[in-house]
């Protein structure tokens, strides 16, 4: 086999071209990228595995947490635990045509864990859409990491996934958006233990 030195030589310093200058130990952000991804998966997955031993609210610790009124308008109707082996609340709360909506879907146990899964995804990701519709925005209420919707129609609809168990969505109905900060607030979401 014969080496062609003519060849050789731009070859090599092709390769000590390509390969300089860049530092050892700088990471791209490719990698870095990857590696946020890696430790997010890891992270929803040590949830689950906690999650799945627990035991779902009951009803009765789910009534004992329900607001009896938000933003000044009555409790008009609930529903809670409708599933069996699911610790899920839903309550609405309106004067005239003046109403929000509460979903409360508790992560414990099997059901809930899967019920759950979608909100633990999209609690790791940041928003920021536009479009005919309306709006959707990663945004920060009441100290909480939320995914805030504006729809042209006048509507907010929020959701989260509130201490790492529960998925909360709030739809508003006539309703301004300097109160959507109000109404986390009066959940008092800390108390669903």
């Amino acid at each position: 086999m014969k080496i062609y030195t003519s060849h050789l030589i731009p070859l090599i310093s092709l390769l000590l071209i390509s390969c300089g200058g860049k530092e050892g130990n700088k990471t791209e952000p490719e990698t870095s990228s990857t590696i946020d991804l890696v430790e997010t998966v890891k992270d929803m997955q040590e949830n689950r595995g906690t999650l799945v031993n627990e035991t779902p609210l009951t009803k009765e610790e789910f009534a004992a947490w329900l607001p009896e009124t938000l933003l000044g308008m009555p409790l008009s109707s609930s529903t809670i635990n409708m599933v069996p082996g699911l610790g899920s609340c839903g309550a609405t709360y309106s004067i005239n045509n003046r109403r929000v909506r509460v979903m409360v879907i508790d992560g414990a146990g099997e059901k809930g864990n899967n019920a759950v899964g979608s909100y633990r995804m999209a609690s790791t990701m940041e928003y920021d859409e536009k479009g005919s519709w309306g709006s959707t925005k990663t945004t920060t209420l009441n100290g909480l990491k939320v995914k805030e919707s504006a729809l042209t129609n006048g509507k907010y609809n929020l959701s989260m996934f509130y201490d790492n168990r529960f998925a909360v969505d709030v739809e508003t109905y006539e309703v301004g958006h300097e109160e959507l900060e109000q109404i986390i607030k009066e959940l008092n979401l800390e108390q669903l233990k």
